[in-house]
């Protein structure tokens, strides 16, 4: 539930609302909350399968013209072309597909190596607990040097002040105190912590109002995910082989064309024009870039 201008509500409405307490939940109503509104960590792109792995791969140009042209050296009866097409094709995507697979391995263990813990009040006292099992009504204690895990408002405020760049583009910290903020935007709002920030100074006591995907951050981080645009390496190497397969086409129907022209038998000269084409083609280019990756 993505609360929209929260800060600006009563802090005893937002209690009875979330049926929380200022001195914590218990451990049975947090797990309960946990298995409702799920972990406490922002949209993840979704993984993909091993099949859209490989049709992205042989949407690519380089892998196209040569799938196209072991094709047609097999349906005109030239085997041997054909299977040392395809093989060197399987090892290309085969290779890349792997390095992905063990890149997002990495990536995820490295993420729970660097996990980020926090302290709660659960049962009345202060415990500490993975920033994922944070849920909505929990009552988190912050000092200065924490990262804030989750929006909410500020309940106690010592002297706290939150760095909010990520969100605001505000480069300077900002003061935080308990009560209702009227302003429209999370910059505007000095009653509220936000996922994604850090308190730089001061301590303050939090009331979780949302966590992952409904926090600011958490709708960020998806519109961002959902919207993501190649990247100028992606883009690069997608124009370089839109150039080749336009230069092999030009070049294959050239000297077709050319071979028709001069009364050469339409068969060998259109395997000819193939095999221009496979020559034309760096067929270990998608390899070697995996590799250099």
């Amino acid at each position: 539930m993505l609360r929209e201008r929260f800060w600006s509500q009563p802090i005893g409405a937002l209690l009875v609302s979330l049926d929380a307490r200022p001195d914590g939940l218990t451990a049975g109503e947090a797990a309960q909350r946990l298995a409702t509104y799920g972990r406490n960590h922002a949209a993840v792109g979704r993984r993909r399968g091993l099949g859209s792995r490989i049709a992205r791969r042989i949407a690519e140009p380089l892998i196209a013209i040569l799938l196209v042209a072991g094709l047609i050296a097999g349906a005109t009866g030239d085997l041997a072309s054909f299977i040392i097409i395809l093989v060197i094709l399987a090892l290309s995507i085969a290779l890349d597909v792997v390095q992905e697979h063990r890149a997002e391995q990495a990536a995820e263990a490295l993420q729970r190596s660097v996990a980020v813990r926090c302290t709660v009040r659960r049962d009345r006292q202060p415990v500490e607990v993975p920033v994922d099992d944070v849920v909505p009504g929990d009552i988190v204690l912050l000092r200065g040097g924490d990262l804030i895990p989750a929006d909410g408002v500020v309940l106690e405020s010592r002297d706290a002040q939150a760095t909010e760049a990520l969100l605001t583009g505000e480069p300077y910290p900002v003061e935080k105190r308990a009560g209702v903020t009227e302003g429209a935007t999370p910059a505007d709002a000095a009653g509220a912590l936000f996922s994604g920030t850090a308190l730089v100074a001061g301590e303050a006591t939090m009331l979780v109002v949302a966590t992952g995907a409904d926090t600011q951050f958490g709708a960020l981080s998806a519109s961002l995910r959902a919207d993501a645009p190649p990247t100028a390496f992606e883009r690069g190497l997608r124009a370089l082989g839109g150039l080749i397969l336009r230069l092999t086409a030009f070049l294959s129907l050239f000297v077709l064309v050319t071979h028709l022209a001069f009364g050469r038998p339409p068969l060998e000269a259109f395997l000819f024009a193939v095999a221009l084409a496979v020559g034309l083609t760096p067929e270990l280019l998608p390899m070697i870039t995996t590799v250099t990756l």
